[in-house]
Formats: structure tokens, sequence, C-alpha cells
């Protein structure tokens, strides 16, 4: 039995965030329905785009069931809230206001269903601020979280992170918040809706803003080094970049001895953490100096790693996605390809790293990790309204209606 089967979501999210949680819940056994408007939401375009499916679409709506509705018609609305009435979760990522409109708000669903799990991922949050209205994307709030400001070297401008670290964190945190609520349902009978917030969710993982608890210290850029903890960041040498993390004894003592620095190990300007990250830029001099005295630097990167220094090489995205382990543990997926795919060079494989963790009893059957495609726009359109009653005839009628574009 799959963790999550016969858990049933309604999913109304668009762009990126959430509906990646909706995809979490799919991977692991629930069944998801997207509903979206007529021709797909705005995610359903996000790069990058071949003949027609968007790749970034494939890995954020895999395993869903999806339908094309007009939220706006009195008989979707209608029907919706009759589903309500077997659905444990419901899944929102709109403007706060925009599904009650509709009729379809929290507590509209909780007249029907007093026990649905009502999740709502916004920008800011649901209870009413100056930001609630505020047009915003991951970027926008990663700035407001201010990791942005974090990001780049001193003497330069704040740089834009590389991932889009605000939605796919967003989505393990909405993801787990959903749980939390569904755990307690279970338990209890009582449903709830849960306020979740891009840039609160952000700002709780911004580790840097508990330095604000010491007067007078405020962490800003510091290029690729931390500036509370050395050594502790990107070094480079004349063939190659790596990271070192030696900031506890068992690593930093090791590391002096590779650099035939013994005496570093009791200066009284490197013998301790708070001394080394009060001296950290000469820290990080010494160490390139010694680095650069390699004509390859992966000498001195297996040299650091053999003495058991934390090091890890920087991959690149390819690096990564290709790597034999990683691919051995079974972390990367290739799902299956779309046939108007076939014959184009611009799409290599449809390969995701879809679970977050493994689990013993669960993951021994390869059933409880099927291989599941993001449908099309519209695709499962007769199927789900077959499913909650309503004929052929009738669902055609509807999805001419509301304008489907799958008919």
């Amino acid at each position: 039995m799959k963790m999550l089967e016969g858990i049933k979501v309604l999913d109304f999210t668009t762009n990126a965030s959430g509906p990646k949680v909706g995809t979490y819940f799919a991977d692991y056994g629930a069944e998801v329905i997207k509903v979206e408007v007529p021709g797909g939401e705005g995610g359903r375009k996000f790069k990058y785009y071949c003949n027609g499916i968007s790749s970034y679409a494939c890995g954020k709506d895999r395993g869903k069931k999806c339908i094309e509705m007009k939220l706006s018609d009195p008989d979707a609305q209608r029907i919706l809230l009759d589903v309500i009435k077997n659905v444990d979760i419901v899944l929102s990522s709109n403007t706060p206001g925009f599904l009650e409109k509709f009729g379809l708000g929290y507590e509209d669903m909780k007249k029907v269903n007093p026990e649905i799990v009502y999740g709502a991922l916004t920008p800011f949050g649901y209870k009413p601020n100056k930001y609630s209205s505020k047009p915003s994307y991951d970027i926008c709030a990663v700035a407001m979280s201010g990791l942005n400001d974090q990001t780049g070297f001193p003497d330069g401008p704040p740089t834009r992170i590389g991932a889009v670290i605000g939605d796919m964190i967003g989505a393990e945190g909405f993801f787990g918040a959903v749980m939390l609520a569904l755990f307690h349902k279970f338990r209890t009978g009582e449903g709830q809706f849960v306020d979740f917030s891009l840039v609160r969710n952000l700002v709780h993982i911004n580790d840097t803003l508990q330095n604000q608890n010491q007067a007078g210290l405020v962490q800003s850029r510091s290029g690729n080094h931390n500036a509370n903890m050395s050594p502790y960041g990107i070094y480079s040498g004349k063939t190659m970049s790596f990271v070192i993390g030696a900031v506890a004894p068992s690593t930093w003592n090791p590391l002096c001895d590779c650099m035939g620095r013994p005496e570093l190990k009791t200066d009284e300007d490197f013998g301790t953490l708070p001394a080394r990250a009060k001296n950290h830029e000469k820290v990080e001099q010494i160490i390139t100096d010694w680095l650069m005295t390699f004509d390859d630097t992966k000498d001195a990167y297996d040299m650091l790693e053999k003495a058991g220094v934390a090091v890890a090489p920087v991959l690149t995205a390819r690096e990564v996605w290709e790597d034999e382990e990683y691919n051995r543990l079974g972390w990367f997926q290739d799902y299956p390809m779309y046939p108007e795919w076939e014959g184009h060079d611009d799409i290599a494989a449809n390969r995701h790293c879809s679970y977050f963790a493994d689990f013993s009893t669960i993951d021994e059957n390869p059933e409880n990790r099927p291989m599941q495609i993001a449908h099309r726009i519209g695709e499962d359109n007769y199927e789900v309204l077959a499913s909650w009653g309503i004929g052929r005839e009738e669902a055609k009628k509807l999805l001419e209606k509301w304008g489907a574009t799958n008919i």
C-alpha cells in the first residue's frame, strides 16, 4: 500500500510552488485532481517548451488527473462543492480572496465538509497586511526575506540565487504543513485552514537573521566565504574550485597539517573558531596561497579528503545530473517521454529527482514509486467528470460552456 493511498486532493494551484506540492501527494499515492482554467494555468508555459509541452510542467504536475473548469460558472461551483464532501485536502496558491469570490473559499467548503484540510500558499499569507495584494513571484519572496542581501561580494550589489529556492523550499515546507494538518485530522477528526507564506518560510530558514540577536552584528554579503565561520567557503586553485568546511578541531587540525602549518592549530589568531572568524580574511588568504602552489588543484583536494577534512567539489548541473553514485542510489528517475518530443534534439530526457527520502518498508516494492507522467491540459476532463457522476453528454455541454480546449 502506498503511503498516501486513499487520500483525495483537489489542486487549484498555479505556477510553480503550489503545483509541486500536489505532485508530492501524487508521488506518494494520493489521488490528485488538478483543476485549472480552460487552456491551462500559467505554469504550463514555463520553459523549456518543446512542441507544445513545457518540460518544466512535467516535473510539477506528474501523477495528477487534469480537468479544465470555469470557476465563475455557477454549475462549476455547484459541482465542486458537491465533490468537496469526499475530499481530504484542497490546495490553493491563488491571491487571497480569489477562490472566495467564487464561493470556493475555506469557509464555503467547511460548511459541506467540516473535516477538510484547506492549504493556502501565498507570498505574504492570508492575514490582512500591506503586502497582501502585492503581485509576487519567487524572486520577490527571496528579496524580501533578506537572502539576496546576503548573497554576493561585499564590494558589489546583491546577487540573485541561482536556483528558484523560494518556490522549491516553499513547496516542501507547504507539503509538511499540510501533512501536519492531515495528521491532526486523523487524530481528532478536525479539519482546518493552513495559511502558508513563501516569504515567512524563507525568513524561517534564513539562519543569518539569528545574528541580529547580538547587538551591533549585522551579517551582509561576504562573497564565497562565511564571515562567522572559518574556513567555510569556496576556494579556487589553478585548475578547480571546491569547498572547505573546517570549523571543528577534527577538520581544522588536519587541514593545518596538510598545509605544513601545524603551528596554526594553537596560534591565538587561528586556533579557535571565534579567533578564525575574527581573522577569516587572513585564513582565506593562507589557504588560497597554499592551493596556488599546486599545478593541479585536484592533488590538494585529494590530500585534504584523505586527511579527513570536509571538502566537496563544486559540481555543475550536468555533473549532478550524471553523477554515477547519485544515479546508483536511485535519486534520479527517467520518466516516460511524450510522443510529441520524439525527434526533437532539444529534449534529452524526462528525468526528475522525484523523492526526497527513502522508507525502509514502503520502498521495497517498486510499484510504490511509479513512473507517472504529467497529464496534458484537460486530458482527464471526461474521466474526472464521470467520476463525479456527470454523464458524457452533460459533460460535453459543460466543457463547451467553460471554453475547455480538450473536448
